[in-house]
């Protein structure tokens, strides 16, 4: 059967091939082929590679293979060199090679070897040129080799994800990182840069350009410094007219290109010391321990990054001496950031095991933050059991919880306390909010872990080991906030309603493990339940904080974001209604221009 196919008048005559297209069937036509269209000088350049003619003496790749050992060499690596560079694609290459009588190809047709294996000495040898005594040749012609001789990797280096090489260079915030000896000529120019008879924020806006000329700003670098520079109340921003080329820049000094190429700037407005102080320690300490643990959280690794990024800038201004008179505060700076990097990461484990299981047990029986929290022996949590929800861990049942606090009083409590364990009830004498600040941590001694043990023993079938309780030892704390409350200054001098005694020192019974999370000095918004018989009760823990915790009012000063100012020609003395453009305005409508020379009508 013949078949007629007629192209209409109204299609196109030509075919709308891509260079994708092209691409693709380029492939499939090298693919069909099983040898390089030049595959014979190919495989006569690669065997003259491996010959015994070259190889004893090609150092390079007898670095790559090992000489006697004939290890298999990329083949990557291979069509590298400058008379295989012109050879490609790169599977041809090795199509060509597979048909070597001489070499081996990998079955991935990666690497590629010698089928024997080369036999004497070659240059990996010490005493290789000994048996070459009887030719004659120009001793400055030859390079000795520094024995032994270092084998070279096959394989690519393996960076971390998200990372690249040059991001394994030298950033400049390592701990082990120190700054470069200064040239005369350099020192001479930082002076003028740096007089002490410019005014500060002339000097710490230069000197926070060059400190970013001189580290790597990776980004997890990049994001703490520009947050503490907004914190600090320098501002930051692209600036006009600071494209420079590179013959405009020879022509500056170095500090006409740091005003040039600065992005922060501090504003003029901040040498009014009315308004503004200049603190390193009140600043650093405040957004290290309040700002950045709320909006980045408080893992090991960035914690490390933010206390490095404020170590390094403090360690700059010093050893280029930007602002001498403020040198006793940089090194107290840089006490703090060494305390935070230990005392942040120990705040949050902390704050995760406290109250400890003493204190939650109380809670649950005296209607706390805990009470009720246990759903285990409902019928909606067994079901949820079946799909692999535990609900069985969140809370305490009452029987559980009440063994726990008995052995607690009867452990560590006052004759008085222990009567009051087969009380039918107990009353609460007071409950409240209040900041508490460690002031000493008493581990368990050995009467109370006699006392343990013995307990633990009974109950072990039911609850496991019952852990020891110590003591930790608080006062009253007061945190400064931006918080504002309209009460009497006599009752309340602080600003805040307080409802514990503030001269009040608090004993709260923690276990032996929640205690090795803390330390002297940590701060604490909680929440105290206080029973008769002077029973205090950890009931929650809101929030741990350092020993140096600060609040500045800065904060407030990151989340600002002040509205553009714009001048209204409405109210001024000749003010004349504005027409929007094509007669058009802002409600919609139309507006007929009387004095339109286009209008005809």
């Amino acid at each position: 059967m013949q078949v007629n196919l007629k192209m209409s008048a109204e299609q196109p005559s030509t075919l709308n091939i891509t260079p994708e297209m092209l691409a693709q069937a380029k492939a499939k036509a090298l693919a069909a082929q099983d040898d390089h269209p030049e595959g014979d000088t190919i495989r006569r350049q690669v065997e003259f590679y491996f010959s015994d003619e070259n190889l004893p003496t090609d150092l390079h790749l007898l670095q790559q293979c090992g000489g006697r050992k004939n290890i298999p060499v990329s083949i990557s690596r291979i069509c590298g060199f400058k008379k295989m560079r012109s050879y490609k694609p790169k599977s041809l290459v090795v199509a060509a090679l597979r048909k070597s009588a001489f070499l081996e190809v990998s079955t991935d047709g990666k690497t590629i070897k010698r089928k024997v294996p080369l036999q004497g000495k070659t240059l990996l040898d010490e005493d290789f040129w000994k048996e070459e005594d009887d030719i004659a040749f120009d001793p400055r012609t030859r390079k000795p080799a520094v024995y032994p001789v270092p084998l070279q990797l096959q394989q690519k280096n393996v960076y971390p994800e998200g990372t690249s090489k040059n991001m394994q260079k030298p950033t400049g915030f390592e701990e082990t990182y120190v700054e470069a000896p200064i040239t005369p000529a350099e020192a001479e120019e930082e002076d003028r840069m740096y007089d002490e008879d410019k005014p500060f924020t002339e000097r710490i806006e230069l000197a926070i350009q060059r400190f970013k000329q001189k580290r790597r700003m990776h980004e997890m670098y990049s994001k703490v410094f520009n947050k503490l520079m907004r914190y600090g109340g320098v501002e930051s921003g692209p600036r006009m007219y600071q494209g420079l080329s590179q013959t405009e820049m020879k022509e500056m000094d170095a500090e006409e290109i740091a005003r040039a190429t600065a992005v922060h700037k501090v504003p003029w407005d901040r040498e009014d010391e009315k308004q503004w102080a200049v603190d390193f320690v009140e600043v650093g300490s405040a957004f290290l321990s309040s700002w950045y643990p709320a909006y980045y959280g408080q893992a090991p690794g960035g914690i490390k990054t933010a206390c490095q990024v404020l170590r390094s800038l403090y360690n700059y201004l010093r050893y280029h001496r930007v602002c001498p008179e403020y040198d006793d505060q940089l090194q107290a700076a840089l006490k703090m950031c060494d305390i935070a990097e230990r005392e942040l990461i120990k705040v949050d484990a902390a704050g995760l095991a406290l109250p400890g299981d003493f204190n939650t047990s109380a809670s649950t029986l005296f209607g706390g933050a805990h009470a009720g929290l246990f759903a285990g022996d409902k019928s909606w949590a067994k079901e949820a059991e079946k799909v692999g929800v535990n609900v069985s861990e969140m809370g305490l049942r009452e029987q559980e919880a009440r063994i726990k606090f008995n052995t607690g009083v009867a452990a560590l409590g006052t004759d008085e306390q222990q009567d009051l364990i087969g009380a039918p009830s107990l009353q609460i004498i007071k409950n409240g909010s209040t900041g508490l600040e460690v002031t000493a941590i008493i581990l368990p001694d050995d009467t109370t872990r006699e006392v343990y043990a013995v307990q633990s023993e009974t109950v072990r079938s039911k609850l496991g080991h019952l852990e020891p309780l110590g003591k930790l030892v608080c006062k009253v704390w007061h945190a400064d906030d931006c918080d504002e409350w309209d009460l009497p200054k006599d009752r309340y001098p602080y600003g805040g309603p307080h409802k514990l005694d503030e001269s009040r020192e608090f004993e709260l019974w923690v276990e032996e493990r929640v205690l090795t999370e803390c330390f002297v000095g940590m701060k604490m918004d909680a929440c105290i339940i206080t029973l008769e018989g002077n029973i205090t009760i950890l009931d929650e823990v809101k929030q741990a904080y350092c020993s140096f915790y600060t609040w500045l009012p800065n904060e407030l000063w990151m989340d600002n974001k002040p509205k553009e100012v714009r001048w209204l020609a409405k109210g001024l003395p000749d003010y004349e209604e504005d027409v929007e453009m094509n007669g058009v305005k802002k409600d919609g409508q139309d507006k007929i221009q009387e004095d339109d020379e286009f209008d005809d009508e």
